[in-house]
């Protein structure tokens, strides 16, 4: 008995899912049905993109995650799986920049604005849209270099106040940007941190974000096509030079941009013939 539990447990562990802290795990199952029930909330599975007679699950792990070895289950009217997730630490750098010190500790009639605007993008992203906009792979916003990674350590002016929560692109002088896959505006705005933001919901609880905006080509709830252009990068906010943030949130939580969308293009690839 203890041979034959000793060998399930090797056999798991070999069939774990691999997470990282401040990544999204994609995964990908026989059937798009049911839910992931994780430790805080139950996950939709989703319908494959191409092969729609499989599901997948985008499973979002915390920033501030610790390591962990956990169970989650897929739940579905037929069964019920208990599948391990292996949570480890990524490996992210730290940055210091200089900013105006009214960003780093605003003053206090900011800090009302502050607020509302975090109540808004908080609901705006908690929100679940039931169905999917897109159907094709996701493209970049804009194509230059990366200046800042996603998850670095922010150090203002000396300060530790935050990590990125998103990618940078160099924009020294006014680009267009364009929408990373089909969706809706559900937000077009300049705010404090942010500057001229716009957000595009793309269904299914998948949101992307385009912050310093100097100017908006689309509106409020108007529906975007793949590669349209939105807006004008600029250096707008909390920023030190002129740039394009661009972020994905997805359930709510922050995700590594270049590797969410790194994972679901793979899907559209043809299947590898294996031995």
């Amino acid at each position: 008995m203890r041979s034959f539990l000793l060998f399930l447990s090797l056999t798991l562990s070999l069939f774990a899912i691999e997470a990282f802290n401040g990544k999204t795990s994609l995964i990908t199952l026989e059937s798009p049905s049911g839910y992931i029930e994780t430790g805080d909330k139950n996950i939709s599975v989703l319908m494959h993109p191409v092969d729609h007679s499989q599901g997948i699950a985008l499973i979002p792990i915390d920033y501030d995650a610790s390591f962990a070895e956990e169970n989650i289950t897929w739940v579905t009217p037929a069964f019920s799986r208990v599948m391990p997730l292996h949570i480890s630490m990524a490996a992210y750098p730290s940055e210091t920049l200089s900013v105006d010190p009214s960003k780093v500790t605003p003053p206090p009639e900011a800090m009302e604005r502050i607020e509302q605007e975090r109540a808004q993008a908080k609901a705006i992203y908690g929100h679940f849209t039931p169905i999917r906009y897109w159907d094709k792979p996701f493209i970049l916003p804009i194509e230059s270099v990366t200046t800042s990674a996603y998850g670095s350590a922010r150090i203002y002016n000396g300060t530790l106040k935050s990590y990125h929560g998103g990618v940078d692109f160099r924009a020294l002088a006014p680009t267009p940007v364009l929408a990373a896959n089909d969706g809706i505006v559900v937000l077009a705005q300049e705010r404090y941190y942010s500057g001229g933001t716009i957000i595009i919901d793309h269904g299914e609880g998948l949101y992307t974000c385009y912050f310093h905006l100097s100017r908006f080509d689309v509106p409020l709830g108007a529906h975007i096509s793949r590669g349209q252009e939105i807006g004008l990068t600029g250096a707008s906010g909390r920023i030190t030079g002129p740039h394009l943030h661009f972020g994905i949130m997805i359930y709510g939580v922050q995700a590594d941009p270049l590797d969410l969308i790194a994972q679901i293009n793979a899907l559209f690839e043809p299947a590898k013939e294996t031995l």
